[in-house]
């Protein structure tokens, strides 16, 4: 287990945060508290936070531009302007509705951006008996630097954490119910991913594999949510599981003061720095006493670091 200073960044309280990106044109922390429809950026060296407020819920962002984010709503992808607060539709899936809902976001190393579906009535199964949910019908969607729109997976329940092995040309992708973290042969030039394989399964006690983010040694830093007490790995506090998809096995574990936990991202100015997110929202009122930090933002500095964020590269010609 990591024994590595885990520390409070930010005043924000979110009930559930999620979505942590940074900015390295701004040299701040994003993330987005879904329930509260806002997202909060967080300049580390004041640790001032400016509070950015929408009409629907945000999941997730990706950058566009220095003042602008692509950020995504259950609906679609938006536009915003963050120095004239001004949001306008950019583009919208085809197959959302009321129970597929757009989730997690992110770019890959030639500026296309990835975002995954999710279907509603997970939440409503009890953990006991997710086995025998069947609804896989959302995706995985590749959206193209000319603003094509690919199905890139589909047979999806619960689209979550994503990023590429840069070096190996490998994309890491996680169906939170799944409960496993899968792995696919990328080519950069196409955006094709072929010769999917799970690397690793974790066991339905030990949490959710929620958000996910790759190191420079291509290891995996996955959140788990509603990990903690029932997780045989660590029995008093959440977790973010070091996972080697070489080896496809955990090697090592950053414990927090609070069990849901999920997502998080390499930031700061060497990009040595893990930043998680956590919720407060589902956590039982019984253990909301016992985990006064829930719902804040952390960060462990680490001896290995991540990549920096890429940008949407929207093009007038083929991608």
């Amino acid at each position: 287990m990591i024994s590595l200073e885990v520390r409070v960044v930010g005043k924000e309280l979110t009930i559930f945060g999620e979505g942590p990106f940074w900015d390295q044109d701004n040299q701040c922390l994003f993330r987005v508290d879904v329930a509260k429809k806002k997202i909060i950026a967080t300049d580390l060296t004041t640790e001032e936070e400016k509070f950015y407020h929408f009409p629907e819920p945000v999941t997730s962002m990706v950058k566009y531009s220095k003042d602008e984010l692509i950020v995504v709503m259950k609906d679609g992808l938006y536009l915003f302007n963050m120095d004239e607060e001004t949001l306008q539709p950019f583009i919208k899936p085809n197959g959302l509705n009321e129970k597929l809902l757009l989730n997690d976001a992110k770019c890959d190393s030639r500026g296309r951006l990835w975002v995954g579906s999710v279907n509603d009535d997970f939440k409503l199964f009890k953990e006991e008996i997710i086995s025998e949910f069947t609804g896989g019908n959302a995706l995985l969607y590749r959206v193209d630097t000319n603003l094509d729109i690919h199905k890139a997976k589909d047979m999806i329940t619960v689209s979550n954490g994503l990023d590429w092995d840069r070096e190996r040309n490998i994309l890491y992708y996680v169906d939170s119910a799944t409960q496993g973290i899968a792995r696919f042969d990328y080519d950069p030039d196409t955006g094709k991913i072929e010769n999917e394989e799970n690397v690793y399964t974790f066991e339905q006690l030990e949490g959710f594999p929620d958000g996910m983010t790759i190191d420079r040694e291509g290891m995996l830093w996955v959140a788990l949510f509603k990990s903690g007490k029932v997780g045989k790995q660590n029995p008093t506090g959440g977790m973010v599981a070091k996972i080697d998809p070489f080896k496809k096995q955990w090697i090592d574990t950053i414990t927090l003061p609070t069990t849901h936990v999920t997502s998080c991202t390499f930031g700061g100015e060497n990009l040595n720095t893990l930043f998680i997110t956590t919720a407060l929202e589902l956590l039982p009122e019984e253990e909301r006493a016992k985990q006064p930090l829930a719902g804040r933002l952390f960060a462990v500095d680490l001896k290995v670091g991540g990549y920096a964020p890429v940008a949407f590269r929207e093009t007038a010609g083929t991608s």
